[in-house]
């Protein structure tokens, strides 16, 4: 039989308040205040031609504009490009994460380091260019990969890695006997769920694919929210664009986080060795596991091969690279280190410290309605609040929007309530439990979500696209500006290693390789009472 659990401090439900309320108000200005903007906009004729002077009320009449111009059709439009990256979380990542799981250390650690390829190399804009842009420039009749393509083969790489990544967690099990449906089940949910609210969020592929001529093919929510915000200066009609597709966001994000707190998922970082693969059965399993890496990787070359030929390639940036790099990266540093080190603070205050006990993963459900909503269904709203400031063609304006990093704090708070379970457990247990065993696992995880978050925002094409001009210019507006040279003036010097320079990728790639082999392998994903993962030892 167990002990009774341990007396929780008082100050632990105090302390954890505390972390928790920083998040919470950036929550509310970052995301729920721009939410309101939006919707109540949307009523309205609002325009960045008159700042809001001449707005009237219109009721319905913006929501009747976007339905009957295909806003209906552009949220199909962009379900449809994430169908190709679902099946790759849905159907071959975990046919592939099963194969590396069987074959042992060797199947996982081969599955892991080669797909760090397609994570490391992430930058969306110069690969969507890639596919667009023909070798010669006498080729003027060149026809390139529609949007849809184009998104397929940029986007399935990375689905894949992921998706392994996250079904190898669900598949690491102390006991051999124990079932892994459950947590597989929940991987593969929430997977789903971010393949899908990414497509909904397609912006980069659709903007670079519109660039060459293709506007029909390639108006998605987003790219349809810009045309009328930012091309026809309507912020009414396009406030209701983003409201539509915030709604739709936040009904993902609320289900996936449900089924989090609900079905008492969590991450653990399991230091003891999992079962020995059968020696007689490894080499088949690693055969296996090596057909579908080739696969992956051959698909992700067809998207990223392209622009990493070219890599090295700085086009005409004479003076100004070293400017360019700065606008591209350090903006981007700054957002990460406040809203991931916010994120940290305050999943420990909620996982860690527990101030409502065993009901504190509730207070996840508050963040978990904007898990996924990234920049684009915010930028009319942001976008205002700079033009305001005078932030437009600033450097502080090229910082993304400052709010709480979601996805990091959901991450983090996952690791630490395994981490405070097994905890709990071992004092229950009689077995010494200190804090440093507790926390010292998941700073790591800190580490990885600072770098996951400055990268992906480093390559976002959006917000630069807004705020930047003749001063403040990152490298996805200057790929942006070849791509309109080449379409129009058949100028084909592209300068891919403003956006990510050879040593950059080199580092990352090392770095995504280490994570994956010196931590990742050892977090498990988890479901259900902690009793059926540490058996009481009496």
């Amino acid at each position: 039989m167990l002990r009774p659990p341990p007396g929780r401090p008082g100050w632990h439900a105090v302390v954890g308040w505390i972390l928790v309320v920083p998040a919470f108000v950036l929550l509310l200005t970052s995301y729920v205040e721009p939410l309101y903007w939006n919707a109540r906009g949307s009523f309205q004729n609002l325009s960045f031609l008159d700042k809001g002077s001449q707005a009237g009320w219109v009721g319905f009449h913006n929501y009747g504009v976007v339905f009957e111009r295909g806003l209906g059709g552009a949220i199909g439009r962009a379900l449809l490009l994430g169908l190709v990256p679902l099946a790759a979380v849905l159907v071959l990542a975990p046919v592939l994460a099963w194969l590396a799981h069987r074959g042992g250390t060797a199947g996982r650690w081969a599955a892991r380091g080669v797909l760090a390829l397609p994570v490391a190399a992430y930058a969306p804009t110069a690969a969507a260019i890639g596919l667009q842009m023909p070798d010669q420039a006498s080729s003027r009749e060149y026809d390139p990969p529609s949007t849809t393509v184009t998104y397929w083969l940029t986007g399935f790489g990375l689905a894949a890695a992921l998706g392994v990544t996250i079904y190898l967690a669900a598949l690491r099990r102390r006991e051999a006997g124990r079932n892994p449906v459950p947590a597989l089940l929940v991987a593969g949910a929430v997977a789903g769920a971010t393949v899908l609210a990414l497509a909904l969020q397609s912006f980069t592929v659709p903007f670079v694919s519109g660039a060459w001529g293709r506007k029909a093919d390639s108006r998605t929510p987003l790219l349809l929210m810009y045309e009328y915000g930012f091309g026809m200066f309507r912020v009414g009609t396009a406030a209701a664009v983003a409201t539509v597709l915030l709604l739709i966001l936040m009904l993902l994000g609320l289900g996936v986080t449900l089924l989090l707190v609900l079905s008492r998922a969590r991450l653990e970082f399991d230091d003891t060795p999992p079962p020995a693969a059968r020696a007689g059965a490894t080499a088949g399993w690693l055969a296996g596991t090596g057909v579908l890496v080739v696969l992956v990787l051959g698909l992700w070359w067809l998207g990223v091969g392209d622009w990493l030929t070219h890599i090295t390639d700085a086009g005409e940036l004479p003076g100004r690279a070293n400017q360019v790099g700065v606008n591209t990266w350090v903006p981007p540093l700054i957002s990460a280190a406040v809203g991931v080190t916010v994120a940290a603070l305050a999943a420990f205050g909620i996982s860690g410290l527990r101030p409502l006990g065993t009901r504190s993963e509730w207070l996840l459900v508050p963040f978990g309605l904007f898990l996924f909503v990234g920049v684009g269904p915010l930028a009319v709203r942001e976008f205002a609040a700079a033009r305001d400031a005078g932030m437009i063609d600033k450097f502080l304006g090229l910082v993304p929007p400052g709010r709480v990093a979601i996805p990091a704090l959901l991450i983090l708070a996952l690791l630490l309530r395994g981490q405070a379970m097994r905890r709990e457990t071992a004092l229950q247990e009689g077995r010494p439990a200190s804090w440093a065993r507790t926390i010292l696992p998941v700073l790591p995880m800190v580490l990885l979500a600072y770098l996951v978050t400055w990268v992906v925002a480093a390559q976002d094409l959006l917000w630069g696209l807004l705020i930047g001009g003749q001063d403040r210019v990152d490298a996805q507006n200057v790929l942006v500006v070849s791509l309109v040279e080449a379409a129009y003036n058949a100028r084909f010097d592209v300068p891919f290693a403003a956006v990510l320079p050879i040593w950059a990728l080199v580092l990352l790639v090392l770095a995504v390789v280490a994570a994956q082999l010196a931590y990742l392998d050892r977090v498990a994903l988890r479901v259900g009472a902690p009793e059926r993962d540490h058996p009481p030892r009496t």
